[in-house]
């Protein structure tokens, strides 16, 4: 079982998925970048909104997808019956769902942090060197502190879960420790393990932070756009092959998982003379899809708990944001809003089971077991560092780029400073509120195990209905969930130019 998987085993394991999903994400978000905001292949900006539609789905979702195309109806065998057979190739899969899953949000900070090296040196570089020598050794090095923010949000983010290790039955840290709280199993140094992966995360975002602090709101962006670095877009042969190349990374990616939930919401089975018959309809792949109101309660729990501690993280983050100043001060929280990010799941279950059962009184006891403050108390240690980090990266750009302002206004009332700051954040804090929102939404491992009785969000239903194998009705509601997210997605881009 595992729960009783050895310590040195899941240890292993747990590097190879996180560190193998974060080489994948950042080396397909990267070269995909270096695609579209250096080398300019053609239809970059159609590129680039396919890159992103995806970057708001659950992780579940993806796994679904997957499944649905990998799985013992397709092609290549990755669905959770053959990790049974081959511990590898379940390994495989994990590390290709996370890595895939997260390319879109690597993609993304890479593109911001390619789009702020560009400058006078590279310039100078694209005359002298070419454009090659320009990307690779001048705007790349620049950008290494974005890029390498990327690696550690996969880092964080796959080390932390544990829906898709269950549904592959891989044994990392995060995987048994679930596993020893739900049998009565737990052992001292599977979470002392588990911990230190948190403490490490936490460690090395302070040392990014310490190392980068000079440059955090004080890139701009605007009077360094692409467009003045045409000299970096490829011609002739080299162009096609750039573009080929992004547009196959882009199927990868984006194309394939959905076109795998097409067919799978499609796929009819009937029996015609004793054989099995096989094939794609478009009445199916609608019914599939129709289905999707069964789960109108499912969704209602999953609005309401993912609104509720978007609200929640939104008002802790903003003293959070005015307490940072001074330079450890700062190193302090961020440290903390890293530990806290990629605390794993099921160590966040038992902090919340004990604050929760140090209430002696019936009404405490009540209120967890009626109301969903369990959940959405674990839901802080994923939301709140979203929500500080982008409202408190804008706050430093806005401070930034307004000192001089800033300055003339302190003999304005307090009232009319604190209107004009407001009404400056109230992009940033819109974007905080649906990323943090989706983040609550796609989240299961960090409540799992304190949802009040008669609570079922669609994470749960989806990671149950998971271990019966992809089918049309899982389908289904997966293309909705990718609609939706699809449909933020660009909603959500128009409030946030990423290559400014």
């Amino acid at each position: 079982m595992l729960w009783n998987a050895s310590l040195i085993g899941t240890l292993i394991n747990s590097v190879l998925v996180c560190f193998g999903a974060a080489g994948l994400a950042v080396a397909i978000g990267l070269c995909m970048a270096l695609l579209t905001t250096c080398f300019r292949v053609p239809l970059r900006h159609l590129l680039s909104m396919c890159m992103l539609s995806l970057i708001l789905v659950p992780v579940y979702v993806q796994a679904t997808a997957w499944s649905a195309g990998f799985g013992v109806q397709g092609w290549f065998r990755l669905s959770q019956v053959a990790a049974a057979i081959s511990p590898t190739r379940a390994i495989a899969s994990v590390v290709w769902i996370h890595g895939t899953a997260s390319a879109p949000f690597c993609f993304l900070l890479c593109v911001l942090g390619l789009s702020r090296a560009m400058d006078f040196n590279t310039r100078q570089a694209l005359l002298d060197f070419g454009p090659w020598y320009a990307a690779t050794r001048v705007v790349v090095p620049k950008a290494w502190p974005w890029i390498a923010a990327s690696g550690l949000w996969t880092v964080a983010m796959t080390g932390n879960d544990m829906v898709v290790t269950n549904l592959f039955q891989v044994p990392t840290v995060t995987e048994s420790v679930y596993q020893q709280v739900q049998f009565n199993q737990l052992r001292l140094w599977s979470v002392v393990l588990a911990c230190s992966f948190a403490c490490l995360v936490g460690g090395l975002t302070v040392c990014g932070y310490l190392q980068f602090e000079h440059r955090l709101g004080s890139e701009e962006g605007k009077n360094q756009q692409p467009s003045n670095f045409q000299a970096f877009a490829f011609r002739g042969f080299a162009r096609g092959l750039g573009s080929l190349l992004a547009w196959v990374l882009v199927a990868i990616v984006v194309l394939l998982p959905v076109a795998n939930l097409i067919v799978q919401a499609g796929w009819q089975v009937r029996m015609e003379d004793g054989v099995a018959s096989r094939k794609w309809s478009l009445w199916t792949m609608i019914e599939s899809v129709s289905l999707v109101k069964s789960f109108a309660s499912e969704f209602a729990w999953s609005i309401q708990l993912s609104a509720f501690s978007t609200c929640l993280a939104l008002i802790l983050a903003y003293p959070l944001v005015l307490a940072c100043r001074g330079r450890w001060k700062n190193a302090i929280i961020v440290g903390g809003m890293g530990f806290l990010l990629a605390l794993p799941g099921p160590i966040v279950n038992l902090l919340v089971i004990q604050l929760l059962s140090r209430s002696e009184s019936n009404w405490g006891q009540f209120v967890a077991d009626r109301s969903l403050i369990g959940p959405i108390l674990a839901m802080q240690c994923r939301c709140l560092p979203v929500a500080f980090g982008i409202v408190w990266i804008a706050k430093m750009r806005f401070d930034h780029r307004n000192r001089t302002n800033l300055q003339m206004d302190q003999g304005l009332p307090r009232m009319v400073r604190i209107w004009i700051s407001a009404k400056a954040m109230t992009a940033p804090v819109l974007v905080a509120s649906v990323v943090s929102f989706f983040v609550a939404f796609a989240d299961l491992s960090s409540y799992l195990l304190v949802q009040p009785p008669g609570v079922t969000t669609i994470a749960m239903r989806m990671f149950d209905l998971l271990h019966y194998g992809t089918k049309n009705q899982e389908s289904g509601l997966a293309l909705v969930l990718v609609a939706f997210g699809m449909v933020s997605s660009f909603l959500l881009s128009r409030q946030l130019d990423f290559e400014s």
